[in-house]
């Protein structure tokens, strides 16, 4: 049997696992908390450990290393950001960590216009904190949704009294002694905490030398997870992920996408021949009773990124208006128009949109057109479907736009 070590670095001790260290213990795993990797031998295939307590050096043998180091918080240049008042997000480990260290504070300001964000707004929300949601000069969620979306999320959080900032930036937070003065370009505002969002870079400096990697220190992989060095693969936070829109890889941590990651490397470890199938960067959240999803590339990035692209918009009820009730749907298709690829989608709705939104991402994916999506065959059933699946009809408009224009 394979004998598997575990090496915690001893400033992060927690396991982000659904087993404890005495559970893996069991399972057969060699756990070492406490310690700290200083460095790796790829032609010896060893690793120097130095023990936390007592600072002795010990070398351990591999076979195959795996780099599991998480992502580092990288801070934005605001003046103040290292206040005490101040807590930075970068995943939903520290959003929830934010949640329990804010209990006794009741004005909170979001500075961030991410999912991550957005979501710990509505968290606040439900709690009865006052929340005012800094977006730094762009409409809310800029990056994953067109404008529609925006300003239907806007009216959302203003309904809720949660005060929105789009039109100004942050540019200091200024630690009064009880709380946090918010100093964005057109006035200020006086809260208990602030919570900033935080971009991430990977935790590789023991690495360099040993596999290749870019002047960030993101790692390079290839379609087996494998880095430059066979006998060594990377997962999570060190490494990049295959973004399937554009066919690029880029450093964009995920959680999905690490567990996804982790499962490939313990099969290929063991003889297997698994290929990471990608990302299409799926995101949903809930504001307030209302869900919004995101996959791939909106309207706008999707012409960054060099793409001929063309975009619909429609609402349309989930199921049929004879039925007792039934709820519309706002949904956008974004394709590439030199092959009809479909690119990225987006949805929101009171109903549960989370199937369709999984449909849609399996269609891109699977590089499939706007004609396939069309005709895709998905239950009928009338308490939760119409004859035609919403996301049938929405790919039937993008289809009936491209033929409009063939017409003229």
């Amino acid at each position: 049997m394979a004998r598997v070590i575990l090496h915690f670095d001893a400033e992060k001790p927690r396991l982000r696992t659904e087993l404890s260290s005495d559970q893996l213990s069991i399972k057969g795993a060699d756990i070492k908390m406490g310690s700290f990797v200083m460095g790796v031998d790829p032609v010896q295939k060893t690793i120097k450990v130095m023990g936390m307590l007592d600072d002795t050096t010990s070398e351990e043998h591999y076979d195959k290393l795996i780099v599991a180091t998480d992502s580092r918080s990288e801070a934005p240049a605001l003046k103040g950001i290292d206040s005490s008042n101040v807590t930075l997000i970068k995943d939903q480990q520290d959003a929830k960590a934010a949640l329990l260290l804010s209990v006794i504070d009741q004005q909170i300001a979001v500075i961030g216009n991410d999912p991550l964000s957005l979501g710990l707004v509505d968290a606040y929300r439900q709690k009865g904190k006052e929340v005012t949601l800094f977006t730094n000069g762009e409409p809310i969620l800029h990056h994953n949704f067109e404008e529609e979306y925006s300003k239907r999320a806007l009216d959302i959080l203003t309904a809720d009294n949660i005060k929105v900032v789009t039109n100004e930036h942050v540019t200091e937070l200024d630690d009064n002694g009880i709380g946090i003065t918010v100093a964005p370009d057109g006035g200020s505002y006086s809260v208990s905490r602030a919570i900033v969002a935080a971009s991430q870079k990977p935790d590789t400096s023991i690495f360099e030398g040993v596999v290749e990697m870019d002047e960030n220190g993101v790692i390079a992989v290839n379609e087996f997870i494998q880095t430059s060095d066979p006998d060594i693969y990377a997962i999570g936070g060190s490494t990049t992920i295959h973004y399937n829109p554009t066919g690029k890889d880029i450093y964009k941590p995920q959680p999905t996408e690490a567990v996804c990651q982790a499962v490939i490397v313990a099969q290929n470890i063991n003889g297997g021949q698994v290929k990471d199938s990608g990302t299409q960067l799926s995101m949903s959240l809930n504001l307030d009773g209302t869900y919004m999803a995101s996959l791939g590339l909106t309207f706008e990035r999707a012409e960054e990124a060099g793409f001929n692209a063309d975009v619909v918009t429609i609402e349309d009820n989930y199921r049929p208006e004879f039925m007792p009730t039934t709820t519309p749907v706002l949904m956008t298709l974004i394709w590439y128009k030199d092959t009809q690829r479909i690119l990225g989608a987006q949805m929101m709705s009171k109903h549960d949109i989370s199937q369709s939104a999984n449909l849609v991402s399996v269609c891109i994916q699977n590089r499939n057109s706007i004609d396939f999506l069309t005709y895709v065959d998905t239950l009928f059933q009338p308490n939760f479907d119409r004859p035609f699946n919403y996301v049938n009809l929405l790919a039937q408009a993008a289809v009936a736009k491209e033929d409009k224009k063939e017409s003229k």
